[in-house]
């Protein structure tokens, strides 16, 4: 019933087993008939990631069950490779393009001045604990959770990715944003994990533009007299904001900030996620203050760091 479903859910983005079997000739995956098909691949590998950690053993074994052919572990890590990755990256693009509509992005790229647009942003997964040592994630004396970071940018005018990579979690957004490699004419969209203050002179000095969401405290000055500028107070007074401001840097950026109201809806959904941050920051303080009090009664020599607590 799974492999039905599965059929279905690509039958309904257009991704056929024919467009399957031409991406793995394309990416070298097969190059000619195997026993372990590149369709069947794709289903047992996304099927068996459903359930937790992936082994070689467990693919095989899927494969076998599902095909009643005899599969070996080895035949599954040989498979798994350079060409491999490429393939499910062509799949992933043309399930992201499924999700978009075709005729807008014909219209962008007829109709803008861009030679790229480019969407980056990030995910984060749980990994086994024994891969901590490479990928860390979160830790304290009674337990240890490992993640990684999957940073991924697609371009919408030529419908592929640039780049698709999986590092610690350690690295932050922040940090991944000045490895993006800018061209002229590019443009950029990333939300307000990625605004660094230096970002955006780079795009100046690149020729490339960019377009970020607003980050809550960013200082904002005015283009005159390089006052700071309240954007909360603009709001109450105005509906509507379209205007150049000065980035409080050493070079003073001149940049366009615009904001517009949202509908009830949307409004109601944010004011309900930034309660639910609030109280989740709220519990994570009163844990962190417990957890820390319980160290120091266990560890008097650590009496020194209870303002930390």
């Amino acid at each position: 019933m799974k492999k039905i479903n599965f059929n279905k859910l690509f039958d309904d983005i257009k991704i056929n087993q024919d467009t399957l079997i031409k991406l793995a000739l394309e990416t070298g995956l097969i190059n000619r008939k195997r026993l372990i098909s590149a369709y069947d691949l794709l289903y047992s590998l996304c099927s068996e990631s459903t359930n937790g950690t992936v082994s070689y053993n467990d693919i095989a074994a899927h494969i076998e069950s599902e095909n009643e052919v005899s599969v070996s572990r080895q035949a599954i890590w040989k498979k798994v490779n350079e060409p491999c990755y490429d393939f499910f990256e062509r799949v992933l693009e043309l399930v992201i393009l499924s999700k978009m509509d075709k005729t807008q992005v014909d219209a962008i790229r007829k109709l803008c001045q861009f030679k790229r647009i480019l969407v980056q942003d990030s995910t984060i997964i749980k990994l086994p604990v024994k891969l901590f040592k490479y990928f860390s994630g979160v830790a304290n004396q009674n337990t240890k959770t490992c993640n990684a970071r999957i940073q991924g940018v697609y371009d919408i005018v030529n419908e592929c990715f640039i780049s698709f990579s999986i590092d610690p979690y350690s690295k932050n957004d922040l940090e991944a944003a000045p490895d993006l490699d800018l061209k002229q004419g590019d443009l950029t969209l990333r939300d307000r994990g990625y605004l660094l203050y230096d970002e955006i002179p780079r795009h100046i000095d690149t020729g490339a533009d960019c377009i970020y969401r607003y980050k809550n405290g960013m200082k904002l000055l005015d283009p005159l007299t390089e006052q700071p500028i309240d954007i909360l107070e603009k709001l109450k007074k105005q509906t509507f904001i379209d205007m150049e401001v000065k980035l409080n840097n050493k070079d003073k950026t001149l940049l366009r900030i615009t904001a517009s109201p949202v509908d009830e809806k949307i409004a109601n959904a944010r004011r309900m996620k930034a309660k639910q941050e609030k109280k989740l920051r709220l519990l994570r303080n009163i844990y962190s203050y417990y957890l820390g009090q319980s160290s120091l009664l266990q560890y008097p020599e650590k009496k020194q760091n209870i303002k930390h607590y």
